[in-house]
């Protein structure tokens, strides 16, 4: 859904940044903009979530209010991966990207946060863009944005935001472009076309160049970054640019090839640059001599309306830092921007919380109003009733009496109702086993080469779900005397994965055992929950 509103936090290596933006017209409008360096040093990689924390609550004390943000997550803290998927319905499709992530997301599912997003099509499959990060690294950033004063609601990986930026300064771009969004600690390469795009993040920022200058000086790299800035157009930083150009250089060739050959993307025809890092002098020269094509700066400001005063000198101008605030804001106010959360289930819940709390409120406000009328109604007519209350009382005992002796034919009645309820439940219950085993069976069925041995009701927690346990067995008929293969096991997998999409029962995570043992012959062991709206 787009916003009329957003407010976005970039969370950078190197400084925090916090944007307002509005929607005006078909373009965003930057309301108020404020930014916070803070030094990276070689022990940054400890201090940065203090830095950070400090920068959001400077952030927060400079504006009013702001409601939920957009946070853009640093790409350091991103893992990104591009899988493949044949174009399948969107159940089954969600099925694949879930196993697709097991296997590329070299962490337990349960350790981190992911989220996936089409990218493109190439050959009738479906490109896809896996974003992944670690619950112990993004979990404390959403929870200093709160304790800062902040409602995180969405957090976006750095490659989306530059990609929206990147297509809300070339609406209509033809061809291939690269884009690199260089940070100080990373450097993020977009190959971009109209069709799709593929990103990488390059472990390359611009604090390399400010590094090799403090090697070179006998300083530290904040006296470094003084020297950087300072004496820029002395040629202090000639030979750390150099270097740093070389090494980019390598990596886009690198990464442009193996983007072709994955996607069959075209030869980039244009290089655009953005980030801090993209501000050294003579770096964009540099590259366009070693990369034989043309390198600008991404203008993303020049693609918004600015408010006036909004945005800082020394974030404004060529090779702007507020690129990815722009991109982020692109994806709240305009359609068609690729967009994933990577916000932590426990701030998921809150957002959903908050999103449902006005209609909660609207509704409450509607019964309320709806009884207003029967409550002026009632009072209108009370005072006509009353005086008839006297003139029919001496009628009521006769009703009274009768009245008692429905009572206890009511009471009858309601017993008469929990048992015939009891043996309803008895009857469902009974029907809920055959239904059960003939849904078993019919799974079975398909899987082939595989029988139950055993089917036993566990003991359960009073109300709880029943528990069964199942033993059974596959034969392997291509190895009948040797140990079962591969190929059997994720069969056997498979059918587990059936017999949970049924709706009777779900297999519990605990429980699952596999004994190949015995030759040409699988011996699997796992527990099923049934399912409370079909009680066993």
């Amino acid at each position: 859904m787009l916003s009329t509103r957003t407010v976005i936090l970039d969370c950078g290596a190197s400084r925090t940044a916090l944007g307002i933006f509005s929607r005006k017209g078909h373009r965003p409008r930057l309301e108020d903009c404020a930014v916070v360096n803070f030094p990276v040093t070689s022990s940054s990689e400890d201090t940065w979530l203090e830095n950070t924390a400090n920068a959001l609550r400077s952030l927060r004390a400079r504006v009013k209010t702001v409601g939920p943000v957009v946070l853009v997550l640093p790409a350091h803290l991103a893992l990104t991966k591009f899988i493949k998927t044949p174009r399948v319905g969107p159940a089954q499709r969600e099925k694949i990207i879930r196993f697709e992530a097991g296997e590329n997301i070299p962490y337990a599912l349960a350790d981190v946060v992911w989220d996936s997003v089409v990218a493109g099509e190439r050959a009738g499959e479906l490109v896809v863009l896996l974003a992944a990060s670690k619950l112990e690294a993004v979990e404390p950033l959403c929870a200093a944005v709160q304790a800062a004063g902040f409602e995180p609601r969405l957090v976006l990986p750095t490659p989306l935001a530059t990609l929206a930026a990147h297509r809300l300064v070339h609406p209509a771009q033809i061809g291939s472009s690269l884009v690199l969004n260089i940070g100080a600690r990373s450097t993020v390469l977009l190959l971009v076309e109209s069709t799709g795009f593929m990103a990488r993040t390059l472990a390359l920022g611009g604090n390399s160049v400010t590094q090799q200058i403090a090697e070179s000086q006998d300083c530290d790299p904040g006296e470094a970054e003084a020297i950087k800035l300072a004496e820029r157009n002395a040629g202090l930083t000639a030979d750390a640019r150099e270097t740093f150009a070389t090494r980019l250089a390598q990596e886009i060739t690198r990464s442009v090839l193996h983007f072709r050959r994955q996607s069959d993307m075209a030869q980039p025809d244009r290089v655009h640059l953005s980030g801090g890092g993209a501000r050294l002098a003579g770096l964009a020269e540099a590259l366009a001599a070693k990369l034989k094509v043309p390198v600008d700066h991404l203008e993303a400001l020049g693609s918004v309306e600015v408010a006036r005063g909004s945005a800082p000198d020394d974030v404004a101008g060529p090779g702007s830092t507020l690129a990815d605030l722009v991109g982020a804001a692109a994806t709240q106010l305009q359609p068609d921007q690729p967009v994933l959360n990577l916000l932590p289930p426990k701030w998921r819940r809150q957002e959903n919380h908050r999103r449902r709390q006005p209609w909660l409120i609207a509704a409450a406000v509607l019964a309320v109003a709806a009884l207003l009328p029967p409550v002026f109604y009632y009072r209108a007519i009370n005072s006509a009733v009353r005086h008839k209350i006297a003139a029919i009382e001496h009628e009521i005992a006769p009703l009274r009496e009768r009245e008692a002796r429905i009572r206890i034919d009511l009471a009858q009645l309601g017993e008469f109702q929990r048992q015939a309820d009891w043996l309803q439940a008895v009857h469902d219950r009974r029907a809920s086993w055959l239904t059960l085993c003939a849904d078993l069976q019919e799974r079975l069925v398909r899987v082939e080469d595989v029988w139950l041995e055993r089917l036993q009701v566990t003991p359960q927690e009073d109300g709880g779900p029943a528990r069964l346990h199942l033993s059974g067995r596959m034969l392997d008929r291509t190895n009948p005397l040797a140990k079962v293969s591969l190929e059997t096991t994720n069969r056997v997998k498979a059918l587990l994965r059936d017999i949970d999409d049924s709706p009777y029962v779900r297999i519990a995570e605990e429980g699952q055992r596999f004994d190949n043992s015995q030759p040409g012959i699988l011996q699997f062991d796992f527990e099923l929950t049934a399912d409370p709206a079909r009680p066993l």
